[in-house]
């Protein structure tokens, strides 16, 4: 593609009227000088979106690559995100202290002053977690497949029990009960009340054009409206063929918020699938590049990451070709409700909100229309 000439998902919510480029450049992972001259590349080969986030570390980084570039900050659309670990959370794996919820506010400025820029497009919160116990539950899937896949030594070994049992479901259906049995519902939906009000703050002050959330639930982003002045522009979450979340993005539609997809090229194992590979070689394209084009047809913004020249340009190749009905369909048969990041972090939502899709979409659509949050409807 030209350089910025990619397509754009706009929203149209309470509070946040704009559009989001569909495909973003992911920095997860990515460190020192390969950062750097990764994100020069994304954005020589067309990117106009760049993705990173508090927990990645390389902030400073990306913000280098952007002035190296020669891009106008006006033509680059930045997404960071904060509030990643529970308050109270000390130990857990990858803590941070300056990224722990209740701390939004300098962990905002922080992002800025790492980034070297005055606002950036658009924040996210990182983790609707909010307690120790679900950190440690929620974060499980990584250690299975993931890390056995990138050759991680933190890998679970090994995957099956004696028995076949997998090991994997044993050991996250057990830390999941354990979790379940410590939440305490209205505390979890305080505190994230609490997180998205400073990120409400920081886009009224100017440091951050839109805001948005990322890993909420259907449940979660419908618990939302009953108490926000801004509606999520964006829901950032693990989303792949094997993880098709179907019933978000219905809520997300509703809602009006953009969905936006990561762990597209790292859907373990993908890039064999046969109906993958079938599809990729009818089209003489990569099992990657299907699998973003499967993303961004249907509508959601899709966010490769590579630290591969070539593979950063080929992955940008995804709007002047299409699938058809069939392949698509034939794609979305491989969902099988299986995350390799993070699992589902619980019904931790005090309302009945889900309880009735109907009643909740009209109560929506009215306080929609009158610019008032849902709990004024209710």
């Amino acid at each position: 593609p030209q350089a910025g000439n990619m397509a754009a998902l706009e929203f149209d919510v309470r509070g946040q009227k704009g559009s989001v480029p569909q495909l973003a450049f992911g920095t997860a992972t990515l460190k020192g000088d390969v950062c750097i001259k990764s994100v020069i590349a994304a954005l020589e080969a067309g990117y106009r979106h760049i993705d990173t986030a508090l927990l990645y570390g390389n902030q400073v980084e990306v913000g280098e690559a952007l002035r190296r570039s020669g891009v106008p900050r006006s033509e680059v659309f930045v997404t960071s995100k904060v509030a990643f670990f529970p308050e109270n959370s000390q130990g857990v794996w990858m803590y941070d202290e300056a990224n722990v919820k209740g701390g939004e506010e300098a962990s905002i400025d922080l992002c800025l002053k790492q980034l070297g820029l005055e606002y950036v497009d658009l924040m996210l919160v990182h983790s609707p977690i909010t307690t120790r116990e679900t950190y440690n539950a929620s974060c499980l899937p990584h250690f299975f497949e993931l890390f056995a896949h990138s050759g991680e030594e933190l890998a679970v070994r090994p995957t099956h029990l004696p028995d076949g049992d997998r090991l994997r479901d044993v050991i996250l259906d057990a830390k999941r009960a354990a979790a379940a049995k410590t939440i305490d519902k209205e505390a979890a939906s305080v505190a994230r009340k609490r997180t998205w009000t400073a990120l409400e703050k920081a886009k009224a002050h100017g440091k951050c054009r839109f805001i948005g959330v990322s890993n909420y639930t259907p449940a979660m982003l419908e618990e939302m409206l009953t108490h926000v002045e801004v509606v999520p522009a964006v829901n950032q979450l693990e989303l792949h063929p094997w993880f098709a979340s179907p019933k978000l993005r219905a809520v997300a539609k509703d809602v009006g918020c953009v969905v936006e997809a990561y762990g597209l090229g790292n859907s373990v194992g993908i890039e064999k699938n046969a109906v993958v590979e079938k599809i990729a070689k009818q089209h003489a394209k990569s099992p990657v590049q299907v699998v973003l084009r499967w993303t961004v047809q249907h509508g959601m913004v899709a966010i490769p990451r590579s630290q591969t020249p070539e593979h950063i340009k080929e992955n940008a190749d995804v709007f002047s070709w299409s699938l058809s009905v069939e392949e698509m369909k034939a794609i979305d048969a491989l969902d099988k409700n299986h995350p390799f990041y993070c699992s589902d972090p619980f019904a931790s939502v005090p309302l009945f909100m889900s309880s009735n899709a109907t009643t909740f979409k009209t109560l929506f659509m009215l306080a929609q229309r009158d610019h008032r949050p849902l709990e004024d409807t209710l």
